[in-house]
């Protein structure tokens, strides 16, 4: 008797009983010389059912040397099952499809909701802004791309991460370099031992250079932290000229206070003193920008037939406004299974226990001709010159994309308070990370691990925190791989 085969919905015990009227006794097992791969669904009314434009399939495998042969087990045939539509079948398959609402069409939104709607669940994405994205939103402009609230450049360690990206769209590499106005000059940032060349006599260029590296060793880094609390004279020294010069008049800027100490050390420390001749900003093994840009590619997660998106959609949405109805969440009369919410914390719970800080930015575009010696890199910082942080320079990355531009379009970026009443700064950017706004987020999650609702509050707004992109992917995927929030929607 030939052994059968399935890969797929037949190994689902109703979908047996439904097709055999009985349950099919098996193992899991391998099939020597073939592989599970992909085909394209061609049939519409198929991917309106199925809410997928592909379905696996079983190819012989090239690189085994059985790949021709007839599919067997052993010494038996095996008879391939390919389970075709069945009302009953397709009945039971909808039923457990679920209502999913996504609140914010960011990159949190987006890896949330093509996890859902490729789970086969039905889902709502919307947007209050116009356009999706969120802070990733850029647009095409003068042969390049503008990103249109500041750079976002692509980095990661985790392969995993370009994996996943890679299903939609293509990369370019891309090495990102920032210079900061320093004594006259622009000078490489982070601060390394090419930096040293720039701002200080040459022979205290040897002399500090060799006890960086008789102290951490060619090719480590340190903090400047570090370098202040040095013995040494020279290299504490150092440290606050790094301080002064680099890091203090931008952070107050930034952040809107006296004294950047009281930051968390974490932000402070977000900026290596690298004992290297290394001028790239990131060191991550992946670096890389989207070659069709930010927008196209969160297009391409969004694009689905399991996915209905909405911009310029304000979904009024919060704990006391929160309507539960048999387990399910209903909002402007529509029931759903699970909200995912990537907005700000305090908002969702009606500011119960006060506002948030946040910083936001402002954004002064104007366009200019291209001049690498005024502007040598996409992001110059001014940290003690101006009453604004940055200068941002998109012609750079259509060079990255192997053009050659004659206009840029010039990015100047003020900082400050976030005010959602606010004409210019009211999107929220960045947390505050002071000791008093950490304690106030640590007594909003609090309240909010009380609440036992089908809602999850996450992103870079809901968590608090300030996230890298590929953080904000590993987040998301996380939620995913770990069924904290999808196992009952499966």
């Amino acid at each position: 008797m030939p052994l059968l085969f399935s890969y797929g919905t037949l190994q689902q015990e109703e979908v047996q009983l439904i097709t055999f009227g009985r349950r099919l006794e098996g193992t899991p097992d391998n099939l020597v010389g073939f592989i599970i791969t992909e085909v394209k669904i061609e049939d519409q009314d198929v991917i309106l059912k199925s809410g997928k434009e592909d379905n696996a399939c079983v190819a012989a495998n090239k690189a085994s040397s059985t790949g021709d042969q007839e599919m067997r087990h052993g010494d038996k045939p095996v008879t391939m099952v390919m389970l075709f539509y069945q009302p009953e079948v397709d009945k039971l398959m909808l039923s457990k499809s679920k209502s999913i609402l996504v609140i914010g069409a960011g990159i949190t939104g987006a890896v949330l909701a093509r996890a859902a709607a490729d789970g086969g669940h039905q889902v709502l994405v919307a947007d209050q802004r116009e356009h999706i994205g969120g802070n990733c939103y850029d647009k095409p402009e003068l042969d390049s791309f503008t990103h249109c609230y500041g750079p976002h450049l692509f980095h990661t360690s985790d392969k995993r991460v370009v994996d996943y990206l890679s299903r939609f769209t293509k990369f370019i590499p891309y090495f990102h370099k920032v210079r900061a106005y320093i004594d006259g000059g622009l000078v490489p940032i982070p601060f390394s031992l090419s930096s040293l060349s720039f701002t200080h006599p040459e022979y205290l260029v040897r002399r500090i250079s060799q006890k960086l590296i008789a102290q951490y060793g060619f090719g480590s880094s340190t903090t400047i932290y570090a370098l202040l609390d040095s013995p040494d004279r020279d290299l504490c020294q150092l440290g606050q000229f790094i301080y002064e010069k680099v890091f203090k008049g931008y952070s107050q800027k930034q952040w809107g206070i006296e004294d950047p100490l009281e930051l968390d050390k974490a932000v402070l420390n977000r900026i290596p003193v690298r004992v290297s001749m290394d001028c790239n900003y990131f060191t991550d093994t992946f670096q890389f920008l989207p070659e069709n840009g930010y927008s196209n590619m969160i297009s391409n997660m969004l694009s689905s037939p399991g996915i209905t998106l909405k911009t310029s959609k304000k979904v009024v949405f919060s704990v006391k406004s929160l309507l539960l109805e048999d387990g399910r969440v209903i909002v402007e009369d529509q029931p759903y299974d699970h909200v995912f919410y990537t907005g700000t914390l305090d908002e969702f719970c009606d500011y119960s226990l006060g506002s948030l800080p946040y910083r936001s930015l402002h954004f002064e575009l104007s366009e200019a001709d291209v001049n690498l010696n005024d502007r040598p890199s996409l992001v110059s910082n001014y940290p003690c010159n101006f009453n604004f942080t940055r200068i941002c320079d998109y012609s750079h990355i259509a060079r990255s994309l192997g053009k050659s531009p004659r206009h840029s379009r010039i990015a100047t970026e003020y900082p400050g308070v976030y005010d959602q009443n606010s004409q210019d700064f009211k999107i929220p950017y960045y947390p505050l990370f002071t000791q008093e706004a950490r304690a106030n987020h640590a007594a909003y999650k609090a309240y909010l691990s009380s609440l036992t609702i089908p809602v999850t509050v996450c992103g870079r707004l809901g968590h608090y925190r300030y996230y890298d992109m590929d953080d904000a992917i590993i987040a998301a995927l996380s939620l995913v791989s770990k069924m904290q929030i999808l196992e009952h929607l499966v």
